[in-house]
Order: structure tokens, then sequence, then C-alpha cells
């Protein structure tokens, strides 16, 4: 007989990473703010995600290449995942995510979305 409480604890356990956090009672400042977040799960994740972000260190995306310019959401959908790979350090998937950058760079200029110089910029920046 299928138990489905079984089969929900066992999908989390295959598939998410638990971790326990200890605060103290008497940290009144942690413990009203995580009382007023939504979904603390989606909050701490978030928070993590920045402090990756932030203090990256890359290895092959150019960083000396600043993107000053606003990008569509295809290309910024691209990028987003070329830096993920990059940390990751997921060469194989970097690349491929270069050469649709490279790509998606060619087309939005012809369509007149983005300039050339723009398109350059952004191919120094996550080179092949």
């Amino acid at each position: 007989m299928f138990n489905q409480q079984e089969y929900i604890n066992e999908f989390i356990k295959d598939n998410y990473k638990t971790l326990k956090i200890r605060i103290r009672k008497d940290d009144k400042l942690l413990i009203n703010k995580i009382s007023s977040v939504d979904n603390i799960n989606k909050y701490i994740s978030s928070l993590i995600m920045e402090d990756i972000y932030r203090n990256r260190d890359y290895h092959y995306i150019n960083n000396d290449v600043e993107i000053d310019f606003e990008l569509s959401k295809t290309m910024q959908d691209l990028v987003d995942e070329a830096e993920k790979a990059d940390i990751l350090e997921d060469y194989g998937l970097y690349m491929n995510l270069a050469d649709a950058i490279d790509s998606q760079g060619k087309k939005e200029t012809t369509h007149h979305v983005l300039r050339e110089s723009q398109w350059k910029k952004l191919t120094r920046r996550y080179c092949l």
C-alpha cells in the first residue's frame, strides 16, 4: 500500500539538504527578523546567494570588463547562467553559455537591441 508520508519524507531526504540553526533566545533582533519573514528558507537562500555573488572569484570571466548597460531578458538570463557556471567551475557549460552570449549578441546587434560596441564588450567579458 502506498504510504504518502513516507514517499514525501524520502523525496525530501533525496532532494534537499536540511540544516539546523541555533539562535540564542536573548538575541531578540534576530528572532524578530526571522519571525517577520514569510518564507525563511527563501530568505536565507537569498542571503547566501547574495554573499556568493558579492564575494565571487571568477575563473573564466574577465572581471576587468564591466557591463554598464541594460540587457534584454534573454541576454540577462544567459549572463546569469554563465556567472553561475563560472563560480561552479563548470568549464563546458560556461563555454556553451559564452558562445550563446556571442550568438545572442550578434542577433541583438542586427535587430538594434544592442550596439556593436556593447556586443564586443559582452564578448570581452564572457570570452571563449
